[in-house]
């Protein structure tokens, strides 16, 4: 995904793997079905 990349609503995110604070891994794949909320942190960790 780019940063130009437009999601729409009813629409599926697509893939996202991202790193935790905690030093696990979040896979939005695993989260199907689900309510998510992803925020982005700036100078997080």
């Amino acid at each position: 995904m780019t940063a130009d990349a437009v999601v729409r609503v009813g629409v599926s995110a697509p893939p996202l793997d991202l790193p935790m604070l905690d030093g696990g891994l979040f896979s939005l794949r695993g989260e199907r079905g689900h309510p998510v909320l992803v925020s982005f942190l700036r100078h997080a960790g």
